[in-house]
């Protein structure tokens, strides 16, 4: 399905896909939103560029390695829920910075947590699609 519409619209929607993804992720932290829908929104981008210029382009253009988003998606969340242990805490606890970064807020071990799942999310969506969707020769 590649249309010259579809082409254009997706290169002037891309960015907005990606900005509205990392709004809402970090927004799930005091309101609905989050890591999980916050990946499927990044995901459907990078899904409509795949259906505009091909899997081989998208990959390349946005430097995409699923297997490297799912696994530091995993080391990220894994590293989230041992920190507290390490520090004489419980399992999962939250745990946050002294500093409050500006439009951010305050960032902890829960950010961390949902930055894994972020990148796993996108990680698995993307390689399930490419999958599917992979050029048969």
């Amino acid at each position: 399905m590649r249309t010259v519409i579809l082409s254009k619209a997706i290169s002037i929607l891309m960015p907005v896909f990606i900005l509205i993804s990392v709004y809402v992720f970090f927004r799930g932290h005091n309101q609905p939103g989050g890591g999980f829908i916050a990946a499927l929104i990044a995901s459907i981008g990078f899904i409509l560029h795949m259906l505009a210029f091909g899997i081989d382009k998208t990959e390349r253009k946005y430097r995409i390695n699923a297997f490297a988003l799912i696994g530091s998606g995993l080391l990220a969340a894994v590293c989230a829920a041992l920190l507290p242990l390490l520090l004489g805490k419980h399992f999962l606890e939250g745990m946050w910075l002294g500093v409050e970064i500006p439009l951010i807020g305050k960032v902890g071990t829960p950010t961390l947590f949902d930055l894994g799942v972020y990148l796993l999310v996108i990680g698995i969506t993307l390689k399930i699609t490419f999958n599917l969707f992979e050029d048969k020769k």
